[in-house]
C-alpha cells in the first residue's frame, strides 16, 4: 500500500455526557420510560425475559460480526498508516511451528516467570487489614511467595487530652469511605491496597526472577505505580523498578484482563487465531492522564534520574518521554471463540513476547488468555485469598470479646 493511502484515525475517548438523548441512542429506550415504573414488569418472567435476551444478544453478535469484517478489510490493513503509528505497527500471522517451539523452548522449560499478586481487606470500624501476597511461578514449579500485612488503626496512641483525642478520631473517621466500601479520596487505603501490591509484583519479576522471559499481569506502567497514591517516594521508587525491567531486561510480555481501550480490543475481535497487531505504544496510555497526576509533599529518597535531581511530576513525564515510548502495545487472538487480548512489550523483542503470549494462550482455548498468568494467580489465592484472612479476624473479635460489633450489617450477612 503507497503512503498516499487514506489513514484512518481511531477514535480518541471522550464522555458524551448521560443526557436524555444520549441514553436513547444507547439504550434505544427513552430515559423517561426507563425511570417510569409502571412500565415495568411485575416480577420475574424467566420465559420472556430468557427470549428477550437471547434476541439482544443474536443481534449484539450479528453486528458486530459486521463490523469485524469491515476492520479487517479497511482498518487492519491500514495500521502502519495511522497518523502516530509507530514504525512496528501492522498485522502479523504467527505460523503454527512458531508456536510449538515457543511452547518447548520458552515456556516448558521453565524460562519464562509470571507474577501475579492478590489482596484481601478486613474492613471494621476498630481496624482495617491490608493481607497482599504476590507469587511467582513457572512451568517448572513455584519460584516464590511473598506476602505483608498492614493493621490500619484510626486510634493508635493515648493523649492527656482524651477529649481532643476523640474529636481527632471523628474528623480522622469523617473523611473515610464507608466499611468495605471503595473511595479513590483515600490515599492510605489506595497507597495500601493497589500501590503496595503493584510494587511488589513488579519488585518480584525484577529483583526475584532470573528467567530469560518474564511475564506481567496487567501493563508494565499500571496507573497505581505513576500515581501512588500522590506518594512520590513510591512512585520514584516504581518508577526506577519499571525502568530496570523495560529498558534494562526488555524481555518481557504483559497481558491485561480487562483493558480500558474498547478501540483495540475491537480490532482484536477482527482478528484470527494466531495472529496480532501492533496499534501503538504504551507512552500514548500515559499521555491521557499525566495531566491529572500531582505528589503530595517532597520526596526523601533519591530524586536523580541519572544524575539529575527532578521534581515528582518530572519523573513521570521522564518516564513517558523516554522509557514508556520503548513499550508497544498490541493485540491478540488466540482461539476462534476466545477473546482478544491486549498486550505489551518491548520494540526490541514484541515479535518474540506476542509469541509467547500466544503459545501459552493456546493452551486455554476457551479463555485465549495466558496459562502462566492463571496459574500465579491460583497460586496467590490458594495461599493467601479465601476466607482465611476473615476467618482469623472474626475468630479473633470473639476472643477479645468484641463480637461483630465493630463490622458491617453486609460483611456479616448469612450466607
Amino acid at each position: 500500500m503507497s503512503d498516499s493511502a487514506s489513514a484512518v484515525e481511531l477514535p480518541v475517548s471522550r464522555p458524551s455526557g448521560a443526557t436524555n438523548a444520549a441514553f436513547a441512542a444507547c439504550f434505544d429506550e427513552p430515559l423517561e420510560r426507563a425511570l417510569d415504573l409502571s412500565t415495568w414488569h411485575p416480577g420475574t418472567d424467566l420465559v420472556r425475559e430468557y427470549a428477550r435476551v437471547t434476541a439482544e444478544i443474536e443481534q449484539a453478535v450479528e453486528n458486530e460480526d459486521e463490523a469485524h469484517r469491515e476492520i479487517r478489510d479497511n482498518v487492519i490493513p491500514q495500521l502502519s498508516f495511522l497518523e502516530g503509528a509507530p514504525p512496528e505497527a501492522g498485522h502479523y500471522v504467527v505460523p503454527e511451528a512458531d508456536i510449538k517451539a515457543v511452547q518447548h523452548n520458552l515456556l516448558f522449560n521453565g524460562k519464562t516467570e509470571a507474577c501475579d499478586g492478590t489482596t484481601q481487606v478486613h474492613d471494621t470500624l476498630a481496624l482495617t487489614v491490608y493481607q497482599i501476597g504476590v507469587c511467582l511461578v513457572s512451568y517448572s514449579g513455584n519460584q516464590g511467595s511473598w506476602s505483608q500485612r498492614l493493621f490500619r488503626r484510626d486510634l493508635r496512641e493515648r493523649h492527656e487530652n482524651p477529649a481532643e483525642e476523640v474529636l481527632r478520631l471523628l474528623e480522622t473517621r469523617a473523611a473515610r469511605a464507608g466499611l468495605n466500601q471503595p473511595d479513590r479520596r483515600d490515599g492510605l487505603s489506595e497507597l495500601a491496597q493497589r500501590a503496595v501490591m503493584s510494587h511488589a509484583e513488579m519488585a518480584a519479576l525484577v529483583k526475584k526472577s532470573n528467567a530469560q522471559w518474564k511475564m506481567g499481569h496487567g501493563s508494565p506502567a499500571p496507573y497505581q505505580l505513576l500515581l501512588s497514591a500522590s506518594n512520590p517516594d513510591v512512585m520514584i521508587s516504581s518508577v526506577k523498578l519499571m525502568r530496570d525491567l523495560i529498558e534494562t531486561h526488555k524481555k518481557f510480555v504483559f497481558v491485561a484482563s480487562e483493558p480500558e481501550n474498547r478501540a483495540y480490543l475491537t480490532i482484536g475481535q477482527a482478528l484470527r487465531p494466531r495472529e496480532y497487531a501492533i496499534v501503538g505504544t504504551l507512552d500514548e496510555r500515559i499521555e491521557r492522564f499525566i495531566k491529572s497526576i500531582h505528589f503530595t509533599g517532597t520526596p526523601t529518597v533519591d530524586d536523580r534520574w541519572d544524575g539529575e535531581s527532578l521534581d515528582p511530576e518530572g519523573w513521570v513525564a521522564r518516564f513517558r518521554d523516554r522509557v514508556a515510548s520503548q513499550v508497544l502495545v498490541g493485540v491478540y487472538r488466540a482461539s476462534l471463540f476466545a477473546p482478544a487480548q491486549i498486550f505489551y512489550a518491548h520494540r526490541d523483542h514484541f515479535e518474540i513476547a506476542a509469541r509467547i503470549a500466544l503459545a501459552d494462550s493456546e493452551m486455554q482455548p476457551n479463555r485465549g488468555f495466558p496459562v502462566l498468568i492463571d496459574l500465579a494467580d491460583r497460586t496467590c489465592k490458594s495461599v493467601y485469598g479465601g476466607g482465611s484472612l476473615n476467618d482469623i479476624a472474626v475468630a479473633a473479635y470473639a476472643r477479645s470479646g468484641a463480637g461483630l460489633r465493630f463490622g458491617s450489617e453486609r460483611q456479616n450477612r448469612p450466607e
